[in-house]
């Protein structure tokens, strides 16, 4: 290993020797040796470079970062390490270290090791000077910060998008303090409260709810701090800068710095003013269709009354009706037939007596109830067809063509189901009996 700054000069060390005696002498070079060691068993670079820019010393740790070998990189000049750009860099961060005499800390450059791989490192530059306090060259530490840069890039990436997110979602992205003041926002929180990113910063949230509210949030937040279980879509009321109030769902979360310790909360506001006043429009048409509802059940009732004594009434009448009918018309009608000899007028005599008591027949009343569809002659005919009239016998009771009872039975038969059936309509409406 070159032996550049550590190593004095033959001469130098003669003298040394002759001012000094042995035991200084021997001091030195226990001091130069340790050093060495030192500077060859830390992990950092350590180099010297001349005025030019060529390299004249440097450790183990160098090479590592270079990938040079100890025989390529001595005398190498640093441009064959760096590009344009990072040449210009460099070169303005050691020419102001010699004008000023004024070490440069920390400042870092991205080198081309090699076989090509680009690294970034961390460097300190400090003026190198000869015994006479002459400048002569550079000296410093060079640190591989490559993993360090490519997690901050990394991380600066991973904040750009997702302040990219925050920044164009619609709801509202907010962070507070422990005391309620706001740190950080989106856009979308703006646009609930009407505030500006000015007014907003700081603000603290008491400044937007009123008392109640106030009271709701607090309960919220500080269980979400006691417990540190999140808070998901409670919701309140909160005031804009203009005055008008908004409806908003939250959620808050406890927010921590990079040591886990609880630092404020942080979560999502959405505006639900609208959904509110659809909650409350269709619990207000619910309440109107509940009364109407209602309001049809008392109706039906009523209704169900009223038919119920409709009914009674009817059947009261039918009663009269019949009682009237068995105690006055058919004792006439038995006295008719008795003086009468005409065989065609005792015919019609007991058409019409088997007509009246088809009229109160409770075969036509269940008839009519269960069949609303039947006409009135249609039921006319039923009772006949049931009594065993013939066709011939219906039409000169009714005082129709034969022809057009038979219409009436085709459609009996259809209206019970029976046009394509052997069952005979007598049979079918007996067994309605």
């Amino acid at each position: 290993m070159p032996k550049a700054v550590l190593t004095p000069t033959r001469s130098s060390r003669k003298n040394t020797s002759s001012q000094t005696g042995p035991s200084t002498e021997k001091v030195l070079k226990i001091s130069e040796e340790r050093c060495a060691m030192i500077l060859e068993k830390i992990q950092d670079g350590y180099y010297e470079v001349d005025l030019d820019g060529n390299y004249t010393f440097f450790n183990e740790g160098l090479l590592r970062l270079t990938g040079y070998s100890r025989e390529e990189l001595l005398g190498l000049n640093f441009r064959r390490i760096v590009d344009e750009y990072n040449r210009k860099k460099v070169f303005q961060m050691f020419n102001q270290v010699y004008l000023t005499g004024v070490p440069a800390h920390a400042f870092d450059w991205e080198c081309i090791r090699k076989e090509g791989t680009r690294r970034f490192v961390e460097v300190s530059v400090s003026l190198k000077k000869d015994g006479d306090n002459t400048s002569i060259g550079f000296m410093g530490i060079a640190r591989d910060i490559t993993e360090r840069k490519l997690a901050e890039q990394a991380l600066r990436e991973s904040e750009e998008r997702y302040r990219t997110i925050i920044e164009n979602i619609q709801d509202g992205y907010y962070e507070v303090d422990f005391d309620g003041n706001y740190t950080f926002f989106n856009e979308g929180l703006l646009r609930i409260t009407g505030y500006s990113r000015e007014e907003m910063l700081g603000l603290n949230n008491r400044r937007i709810v009123d008392e109640y509210n106030n009271r709701k949030v607090f309960k919220v937040f500080n269980q979400v701090y006691l417990t540190g279980v999140p808070a998901h879509a409670f919701d309140w009321e909160c005031i804009r800068k203009d005055g008008a109030r908004r409806f908003v769902e939250v959620s808050v979360t406890l927010k921590r710095d990079i040591y886990g310790k609880p630092v404020g909360f942080m979560g999502i506001s959405r505006d639900i003013t609208e959904r509110k006043r659809y909650q409350a429009e269709l619990e207000a048409k619910e309440n109107e269709l509940k009364h109407k509802n209602q309001s049809l059940e008392e109706t039906n009732t009523a209704l169900n009354v009223l038919m119920k004594k409709v009914e009674e009434h009817r059947m009261i009448n039918e009663e009269t009706l019949r009682n009237n009918l068995t105690k006055v018309a058919m004792p006439y009608l038995q006295r008719a037939r008795e003086k009468t000899r005409d065989k065609a007028a005792l015919d019609n005599l007991r058409l019409l007596e088997e007509s009246l008591n088809s009229i109160f027949a409770p075969f036509a009343h269940d008839l009519a109830q269960n069949f609303p569809r039947l006409t009135s002659t249609e039921i006319d005919v039923v009772n006949f067809i049931v009594q065993g009239k013939r066709t011939k016998e219906i039409a000169d009771v009714l005082s129709v063509t034969p022809k057009a009872i038979e219409v009436h039975r085709n459609n009996l038969r259809r209206k019970f189901g029976l046009t394509h059936q052997k069952t005979g309509l007598r049979t079918h409406l007996l067994s309605l009996g």
